[in-house]
């Protein structure tokens, strides 16, 4: 039987459970339905991390690799941060040793990628990687000698088609298999990930009269506006710790006001953790989650969904030459139109 993965781990959960370890759960794409459930059942994935056998096997191997074993290593990972987040989430900074900030620093990296949104960022690395790679090499002169070959149409408007057929809207995908999504993940988060999070960040725990909420993505990069961020560019990290505390990163060239952001006054710490609440919400992959007597949403409407989509920044003519500059990024999801009924 497939076993169920928590795409967030249990010891972390529990800092956002009541005495009987329950927390509430809301739907992404619907807030008006929630729940409240079992630490135990919140945020779980059904064989997520789960690999075949055969895909790592090596021919000396008396046994075959276990299916389970990545599970087993991120539980690991999590027993060894437990104490620093028990920590964070009781008394902030205080009492962290540089042993608690090195696991800390594992999960960290560890739980931005282990979630449903990293694989769609791998989904369209490769993808896009992909398509570059196909208007480089496929030119006019390569598919007209592909259709010549396999006896197809071979005019101007064939070889139009073909191009469309290949770099347009349906274009062919890569689709990864679960182990590629599972090894990259590991990978990300303990090489380049942990590397970054080690240097160069002040460390501070941000206390709040609002309730925080978390979700089945809970840690947060950012950056202040439009522009795409990513790991090695955001200067901001957060971390919620539990109904009242969010864990802060920021780069140590930086300050609030730098970046826009509120000030360390006690209205400007919760206008903070409103932002953060809304951030980590937005971002979620199916489940919003938060203490169950919290009610962090109240008031907030939810931007939509992102996807990863083309999007046209500039356009430089010359004579007959127009030149086109595109980027590849997330962009909010399209609302569809509304249907109106015939009078």
């Amino acid at each position: 039987m497939t076993r169920r993965h928590h795409t967030v781990p249990q010891v972390y959960l529990r800092a956002f459970a009541d005495s009987a370890r329950r927390v509430r759960v809301i739907a992404r794409d619907d807030p008006a339905r929630s729940q409240v459930t079992s630490v135990r059942n919140a945020c779980v994935e059904v064989g997520f991390y789960r690999v075949d056998p055969t895909a790592f096997e090596i021919p000396t191997d008396r046994t075959p690799p276990d299916p389970e074993a990545f599970e087993a290593h991120l539980s690991a990972f999590e027993s060894r941060a437990a104490s620093g987040l028990n920590k964070l989430s009781r008394s902030g900074m205080s009492g962290i040793t540089k042993e608690d900030w090195y696991h800390l620093i594992n999960f960290i990296a560890l739980q931005t990628v282990r979630g449903n949104r990293f694989r769609q960022d791998l989904d369209a690395v490769v993808n896009r990687a992909l398509a570059t790679y196909l208007g480089q090499v496929a030119t006019d002169d390569h598919i007209w000698s592909w259709l010549e070959q396999h006896g197809e149409a071979s005019d101007e408007s064939a070889v139009a088609a073909f191009r469309h057929r290949l770099l347009g809207d349906g274009r062919p995908r890569l689709v990864p298999p679960q182990e590629f999504y599972v090894q990259e993940s590991m990978k990300v988060a303990l090489t380049s990930l942990s590397g970054r999070l080690a240097t160069g960040w002040r460390w501070s725990v941000i206390e709040s009269r609002e309730p925080v909420l978390t979700s089945d993505e809970p840690v947060c990069w950012w950056g202040p506006g439009d522009e795409p961020i990513g790991f090695a560019t955001a200067p901001v990290v957060w971390l919620p710790l539990g109904p009242r505390r969010i864990l802060q990163l920021m780069a140590e060239d930086e300050m609030p006001t730098s970046l826009g952001l509120p000030g360390d006054s006690s209205d400007g710490r919760d206008q903070l953790v409103r932002r953060v609440n809304v951030l980590v919400a937005e971002q979620s992959h199916r489940w919003i989650v938060h203490h169950p007597a919290d009610l962090p949403l109240e008031g907030v409407t939810l931007g939509p969904r992102t996807e990863w989509a083309e999007e046209l920044v500039d356009v430089i003519e010359s004579g007959e030459e127009r030149r086109e500059l595109w980027i590849h990024r997330r962009r909010p999801v399209p609302t569809p139109p509304v249907e109106e009924e015939a009078p």
